[in-house]
């Protein structure tokens, strides 16, 4: 697989359906499906920054078919993209769900960028899983500087492939502890960005370009549908310009006071880096959890706010199967 310019493109995810999986083209573009039946095809190749690729074919015998593929870059102009801006508790979801390619086509193509952006993540979880170490600090930051005041680390190994379903106004539950319940709050991740409960209830809209410490990003928002009265998710997304990869996202937990009536606000920062070209992984990941702490035997004026920080960095990875390009 090529780009119309010429250039190889690997990683690229193609389908030939129906009955075929989805897989990864090798690092050299190179994809082959064997085994396969006489008939109806309709064949299908997707890549990050290139607009998609779609044909159909109908094959006959038992001979190879070759079929070569060009995928063309995508270019939108963002500038004609309109921007809506959100203010926090002013912002209201009234009609959740993806963009409309025929009401606002440039948003719905970014959007797509987006959407691939975490099925490719999935794919990639469910057919080269990986484990990776991230390093934790534990602690508060100092009131001068802001800085992170280190109470204690640790470490701790996570699996790509490990999985929590999203299901609208449940990212807050309960679940058994060693002295009873305890509360649980599983904010979402660049996965359920690609879940079809997620999608349905939340609303996008594109934030445009923001730069954060010298980069300019991609911005784009989503919230939780208005019906949803249980604690959800809000937040934005951010893409490179350039590659359309995802390189940050942003999660804040919505009505927090249903959740408890001391949280104040719950946020989690991701960072992803590419580990093989147009393949992330989470790289740095920070939650700030900020609640409310009543002095004992004290009034509402005894209330004073707690700012508790999470800093997680992965210090190694590793997959349990070789990535095609790895193959001998």
């Amino acid at each position: 697989m090529r780009s119309t310019l010429g250039d190889r493109i690997p990683y690229a995810v193609v389908d030939l359906g129906p009955g075929n999986p989805r897989r990864f083209t090798d690092d050299s573009g190179s994809f082959r499906f064997s085994g396969v039946l006489p008939g109806p095809y309709h064949l299908r190749a997707r890549q990050v920054g290139y607009k998609p690729f779609d044909t159909t074919m109908v094959l006959t015998g038992d001979s190879a078919v070759v079929v070569a593929v060009a995928l063309e870059h995508l270019v939108v102009e963002l500038e004609e993209i309109r921007v809506v801006a959100r203010s926090g508790a002013s912002s209201r979801c009234t009609e959740p769900g993806p963009p409309d390619p025929a009401v606002s086509p440039g948003f719905a193509s970014i959007f797509d960028q987006l959407r691939q952006n975490a099925e490719r993540y999935w794919l990639l979880a469910d057919s080269y899983p990986a484990v990776y170490r991230m390093e934790r600090r534990f602690g508060h930051p100092e009131r001068s500087d802001r800085r992170l005041a280190v109470e204690r680390t640790d470490t701790v190994d996570l699996r790509t492939d490990a999985r929590w379903q999203y299901a609208p106004g449940r990212v807050v539950s309960e679940v058994p502890g060693p002295s009873g319940p305890e509360t649980q709050m599983n904010l979402p991740g660049l996965p359920d960005l690609a879940d079809t409960a997620f999608l349905a209830n939340h609303c996008f809209w594109f934030g445009g370009l923001e730069t954060m410490d010298g980069t300019t990003y991609v911005r784009l928002d989503f919230l939780a549908a208005d019906t949803i009265g249980a604690p959800d998710a809000g937040g934005s997304a951010y893409l490179d310009p350039v590659t359309y990869l995802i390189r940050r996202l942003k999660v804040r937990l919505t009505r927090p006071g249903r959740a408890s009536s001391n949280l104040v606000s719950l946020e989690v920062i991701e960072t992803f880096r590419e580990v093989v070209p147009s393949l992330v992984l989470p790289d740095r990941i920070s939650s700030m959890l900020t609640s409310r702490f009543i002095e004992p035997g004290a009034w509402t004026w005894g209330q004073r706010t707690v700012e508790r920080i999470e800093e997680q960095r992965t210090v190694a990875f590793s997959f349990l199967r070789p990535l095609p390009a790895q193959r001998p």
